[in-house]
């Protein structure tokens, strides 16, 4: 059930019920769970906001009694709205927000509902900064989405297992995404004494890439990690290909976006977030989904299993009488995005980030199959 901020006020008034104060609203035994929502509702960004409204109203609707109130405020994205949208879940009592997709809005959110007692789950933001500020001034910050340093390490995890011994190059596109994760990648080799034998950058957009293919030949590497987007990537596959190279390759997250020319060749490696479908912990929130027939696309499982970690934090509140933050660190949550534990900073223990291979219009975990190989495959082991 999805309310608007006036018609949960209304709802608690009828019932005759004195608004308490939210750090006591928490404790409260026998209620349902009152979460608070906060994403882009207008914009570009408002489509992202669907998402994650679409996941927990999909998670209310086949929870029974579990979610009883569900409270959602616009993120504008800056400082002065999110201080605004944390005073107002503050004054509606929530046990919990969600959503925060935005650095700027977070951050004067934080310290209003933590000194309520409420904490926030981000399912967007990336940045360590703001884990640091949260330890230093003890806010209830927990994060669902990945560290910004956790693409780097699966990257490097990843060269120095399936890829040790092969001769390696590292190739970046001179943006500030590619070129800060191809070093941090370099650097966390180098730690455990992996050193490639090509180190390049190209410039991106371009419609060939035979001259970096070229150099690459030249190089005598065979397992390339691309610090870049997409179409730089499926490009310097297709050059590679025409120029009869056998060669691997490795992207990052940028690499799971919209299809585009060239397309991607089956068989290009990744490291990005596994798709739900592939995911059997999401089996149940998938099917649940698809008859409602709504789209899985986006935050909406992940919104989906930040519900379902508030709903058993709830009821271990609830038979504890202590307020539900403390229920949040250090227990194992068992969620549609799989086992889910955070850590005295709020962190997640796990890194999401797998690698996962692109097949027919999809990158599938590389695990679930061996590598697929066609006409249009590019590399192998």
């Amino acid at each position: 059930m999805r309310l608007a901020r006036s018609s949960v006020v209304a709802v608690i008034a009828l019932a005759g019920i004195q608004l308490l104060a939210p750090a006591a609203a928490a404790q409260d035994n026998g209620q349902g769970l009152r979460v608070g929502i906060m994403v882009p509702r207008e914009g570009n960004f408002s489509v992202l906001g669907d998402q994650v409204v679409s996941g927990i109203e999909v998670l209310a609707a086949n929870s029974g009694n579990g979610i009883s109130e569900i409270l959602e405020e616009p993120d504008s994205c800056d400082a002065a709205g999110g201080e605004d949208a944390a005073s107002a879940f503050v004054e509606a009592g929530v046990d919990a927000v969600i959503g925060f997709l935005c650095m700027e809005s977070l951050a004067t959110a934080l310290p209003v509902l933590s000194a309520s007692g409420i904490p926030a789950i981000t399912l967007g933001v990336r940045s360590a900064i703001i884990a640091e500020d949260a330890s230093r001034n003890n806010w209830l910050f927990y994060r669902l989405a990945p560290r910004d340093d956790d693409e780097a390490k699966m990257i490097a995890r990843t060269i120095s297992t399936d890829w040790l011994g092969k001769p390696l190059a590292l190739i970046e596109d001179g943006t500030i995404y590619g070129r800060e994760l191809m070093e941090s990648v370099r650097l966390r080799l180098e730690e455990i004494g992996i050193s490639p034998v090509f180190v390049d950058n190209f410039r991106p957009s371009q419609d060939k890439q035979f001259g970096l293919v070229r150099r690459l030949e030249k190089s005598g590497a065979t397992h390339i990690f691309v610090g870049g987007d997409r179409q730089d990537a499926a490009t310097i596959a297709r050059d590679s290909k025409e120029a009869d190279l056998d060669l691997t390759f490795l992207g990052g997250d940028a690499l799971n976006a919209a299809d585009s020319e060239p397309p991607l060749a089956n068989g290009f490696l990744a490291v990005t977030l596994p798709e739900p479908r592939f995911l059997q912990s999401a089996e149940r929130a998938v099917s649940q989904f698809d008859n409602a027939e709504i789209s899985i696309s986006g935050y909406s499982i992940p919104a989906y299993a930040s519900g379902q970690i508030l709903l058993a934090a709830k009821r271990a509140s609830s038979i504890a009488s202590s307020p539900l933050a403390e229920h949040l660190t250090g227990k194992e949550f068992f969620t549609a995005i799989g086992k889910i534990e955070f850590d005295d900073f709020g962190e997640r223990k796990d890194n999401p980030f797998e690698l996962m291979v692109w097949y027919n219009g999809t990158f599938m975990p590389a695990s679930l199959s061996e590598r697929p190989r066609g006409e249009d495959t590019v590399g192998s082991n």
